[in-house]
């Protein structure tokens, strides 16, 4: 059944869904809040996002501070993203927030995990692994400017980590002040065992 609503189906473009929320990767049930509140002292709201289709966590402390401002949300709900789950590209459900594991062309060893909203790519990390070295590089993450500063980075970062789980990582140092500054939350070295496979 589609979503309809007065001037055309919803799209989420028009907010019909509420704003875009901060996302972390699942786990571990939360002990904190994204501003740093204990969740067991006062509670927090189990919640789902129909515009990531997504569950959410919602901040009672938070929530109280703020009176329903909804302009002061922004850090009080937060979305949780499985990064195991990653759909192969032709097989990714049309709406929502979804990671999608793009494999690596046919005679290269660096693929890439995208990270699409209602269908469009938002977010794209690139890995080059090597399962005979058991070596993988974090070669390049990218965010789209409208969604920068709601953790879509790091989720992207944790989805391609789980690709090559056990295998020796690093990243490399990029260019410009907003990817380093990124890159220094990333905790991986900057250069890993060089892999003798590449090449051959």
């Amino acid at each position: 059944m589609s979503r309809a609503t007065v001037g055309g189906p919803a799209s989420g473009a028009r907010g019909e869904y509420g704003d875009l929320l901060p996302v972390r990767p699942a786990g571990a049930p939360p002990v904190v809040c994204l501003r740093g509140h204990y969740l067991a002292l006062f509670g927090m709201i189990k919640s789902h996002s129909p515009r990531y289709r997504l569950h959410t966590t919602l901040c009672e402390t938070c929530r109280r501070q703020e009176a329903g401002d909804a302009g002061e949300r922004r850090l009080a709900e937060w979305a949780h993203l499985d990064v195991r789950v990653q759909h192969p590209p032709g097989a990714v459900p049309p709406d929502g927030l979804v990671l999608v594991a793009v494999p690596p062309p046919t005679g290269s060893a660096t693929g890439k995990i995208e990270l699409r909203l209602d269908g469009l790519t938002t977010g794209t990390a690139t890995l080059t692994s090597c399962a005979a070295c058991r070596s993988a590089t974090l070669d390049y993450v990218h965010v789209d400017a409208g969604h920068r500063r709601l953790g879509y980075g790091r989720t992207l970062v944790r989805a391609t980590l789980v690709r090559a789980p056990g295998y020796a990582w690093s990243a490399p140092a990029p260019d410009g002040p907003v990817a380093r500054a990124f890159r220094a939350r990333v905790a991986l070295p900057r250069t890993g065992p060089l892999c003798v496979h590449r090449g051959k």
